[in-house]
């Protein structure tokens, strides 16, 4: 009988340490986790942006003002990609090519 006693008493205490371990762990999965994004190249104010993690791209340009006049996103761009680590995203500029005119000569 003791020995049920002393059985039931480690099972109730290990029940109760994992409550309360379980209490503590919630509360900090509930913090804000930022990164770090550096803004490069055809946005309107490049830098250094702090955002919450999961951010999406769109949110990480509209943040920097926007891509200017010059800048250039591929077609096919998930703009609702999630950002989840610190990165440098640099915005590339359109580049216009003019052909010479050689016919004729």
């Amino acid at each position: 009988m003791k020995e049920k006693i002393i059985c039931l008493s480690f099972i109730l205490l290990v029940f109760l340490f994992g409550i309360i371990i379980n209490t503590f762990y919630n509360n900090d999965t509930n913090t804000k986790r930022y990164i770090k994004v550096t803004m490069n190249g055809a946005v309107r104010h490049s830098g250094v942006y702090f955002c919450e993690y999961g951010s999406s791209f769109a949110e990480l340009i509209e943040s920097a003002g926007g891509i200017t006049e010059r800048g250039y996103l591929p077609e096919g761009l998930d703009y609702n990609m999630p950002i989840t680590n610190d990165i440098i995203i640099n915005i590339p500029t359109k580049y216009y090519s003019i052909k010479k005119n050689t016919e004729g000569r």
